[in-house]
């Protein structure tokens, strides 16, 4: 028998089965986002995956909360520069730089200006070419800027900007769909496949914590640039390579992350 906590207004109650379910999809997102150990959950299928995006923005801001914290202790002991390279790489590490590689991955395919059935097939080789090389080292370097010349006492751009850029990768699994057809992928499971209650609940997590973590303003504008690159990202796409893959997620949640704190940064320079 399914435990149940009456609400107390009559008109509902919770299974204590649907909470321990969504638990699993929040260690599933954790476990997918970062290289944090986290037990393996009995009966996962791929509904359970798709749905765990509901959580990827509040993973996203927890890492960013350990970023942000992070930077502020090493600065106590540490110039603003050094402090900034370690903690970017160490924020950068707990991702297991799953993001990163797929902008590499991205670049090298786009670079290549090869049909797209080729390009694709170059994203999904292992090997890093010159182009996806430069584009890591860009993109790492614009973060380090941005993020040595943020103020390490205000923890909002820390915690909102990682969140958006989760965020950013599930608006993008519900506009387009997957570009290898036929071919199995990580992105597969995800392009169109994301349900309503996951795209709200991820929303609702990114623009909260956005309008309660930042001013109105630099919310609002912050959440326009993520809405701005997704709907770039998705064209582009879709145009290029007829579809979105899970390399295009990773490239998408790295631009949003340098742009993000990027603006940050213009608006109090």
């Amino acid at each position: 028998m399914v435990s149940r906590w009456d609400n107390g207004g009559g008109g509902g109650t919770i299974a204590v089965q649907d909470l321990v379910v969504w638990a699993k999809r929040w260690f599933l997102a954790i476990q997918f986002l970062t290289i944090f150990p986290i037990p393996e959950a009995r009966s996962v299928n791929e509904e359970d995956f798709r749905r765990s995006v509901a959580f990827y923005p509040l993973v996203g801001m927890a890492l960013g909360s350990g970023l942000g914290l992070l930077q502020w202790g090493l600065t106590r002991i540490l110039p603003v520069m050094p402090a900034s390279i370690l903690s970017l790489a160490a924020y950068s590490l707990t991702t297991g730089f799953l993001h990163l590689d797929g902008l590499m991955d991205l670049a090298d395919g786009i670079g290549s200006r090869k049909p797209r059935h080729e390009a694709l097939k170059i994203m999904r080789d292992s090997r890093v070419g010159s182009m996806g090389v430069v584009a890591g080292i860009l993109i790492m370097v614009g973060k380090f800027v941005a993020l040595s010349s943020l103020s390490p006492g205000r923890l909002g751009p820390f915690v909102v900007i990682p969140g958006l850029s989760r965020w950013a990768m599930v608006l993008a699994m519900t506009s387009a769909p997957y570009a290898r057809s036929g071919e199995p992928g990580i992105g597969s499971m995800y392009a169109m496949h994301i349900s309503r209650i996951a795209l709200w609940g991820s929303s609702l997590t990114a623009v909260l914590g956005a309008f309660l973590l930042l001013p109105v303003a630099e919310a609002v504008g912050v959440l326009a640039l993520t809405l701005a690159v997704t709907l770039a990202m998705v064209w582009f796409a879709r145009r290029r390579l007829g579809g979105m893959t899970g390399d295009v997620y990773g490239a998408l949640n790295e631009l949003v992350e340098w742009l993000g704190w990027t603006l940050v940064l213009a608006w109090h320079g």
